[in-house]
């Protein structure tokens, strides 16, 4: 895919650069910066800066950041925790991402998880057609991006799904169809049996009782929270074994080779994830009093 852009200087005052969208060669850059200005501009956009490229649908909230000089690291804190499921699942052989962005997620799992098959459902065609300026690989054998509605899509799913990453939003957060029972329901039975939905909690705070309760009741409590506190959101890790147990002691070693092999601070994650354990992990009854 060749998408030419159309560029224009930055017409904000907090985020200088270059800006880039998805319009005609003949289009009115006056009009464009003003609808820029007023938050009234209808599609995602790109602004290039200082060598980072950031995908935004409003000035208000950055969907994606990537580092020209290192395309396939994770820039953002938030998808650096979502990885956190790794200890507990090193070598998934499925993985479903629900909600491209500027794809970070994708290229990393293609990279690094090199025997997992990858599929991503990204229901934005405009999320899309902005692959090839955040370097996402080609669709292949083992990965592939579809444009759907990752809600709907989700029941038709029949490959192998051992890990699901919920990354989607509309303008304002959480997309309402990825925050319901039924959704919750759908990606449980879609795992494999020890499989691990991981998402994504941001927009408005209040909001992030609701999913995790949801969650709880799907997974039966087995489910962990990070918070990241650079951007305010929230990384649930729901597990579908029935016995989940964690065992911190048995994960830590697996951890510590991680972080050594992909650099992400893993053994930290796996700290943090035990100290809220307590208060986040309800234990099945017959473990409790172990």
């Amino acid at each position: 895919m060749n998408t030419t852009f159309f560029e224009l200087p930055s017409p904000f005052e907090t985020e200088l650069g270059l800006v880039r969208l998805l319009e005609p060669p003949t289009s009115d850059a006056d009009l464009l910066s003003d609808q820029l200005r007023r938050g009234t501009y209808g599609r995602p956009f790109l602004v290039e800066s200082d060598g980072v490229l950031t995908l935004y649908f409003t000035l208000s909230l950055v969907q994606s950041s990537m580092q020209l000089n290192r395309p396939d690291h994770l820039d953002l804190a938030y998808t650096r925790k979502m990885m956190a499921f790794l200890p507990f699942y090193p070598r998934p052989k499925g993985l479903l991402l629900l909600g491209m962005g500027g794809g970070s997620l994708a290229k990393f799992c293609y990279r690094h998880l090199s025997r997992a098959d990858i599929t991503v459902v990204e229901i934005d065609p405009d999320v899309i057609a902005f692959r090839d300026a955040f370097r996402v690989p080609a669709d292949n054998d083992r990965f592939r991006i579809l444009c759907a509605d990752a809600a709907a899509y989700l029941p038709t799913h029949t490959s192998r799904t051992d890990v699901i990453l919920v990354d989607a939003f509309d303008g304002l957060g959480i997309a309402p169809e990825l925050s319901s029972p039924e959704f919750y329901a759908n990606a449980y039975a879609k795992l494999s049996g020890n499989g691990i939905l991981v998402m994504n909690l941001a927009g408005d705070k209040a909001g992030f009782d609701d999913p995790l309760a949801q969650l709880a009741h799907c997974f039966d409590d087995r489910v962990l929270s990070l918070k990241v506190r650079d951007g305010g959101n929230q990384i649930a890790f729901a597990f579908k074994n029935p016995d989940f147990l964690p065992v911190w002691d048995r994960l830590r070693p697996t951890a510590i080779e991680l972080e050594r092999k992909l650099g992400l601070e893993f053994v930290w994650y796996l700290e943090m994830l035990q100290k809220n354990e307590r208060r986040q992990l309800s234990l099945p009854r017959r473990f409790r009093d172990r």
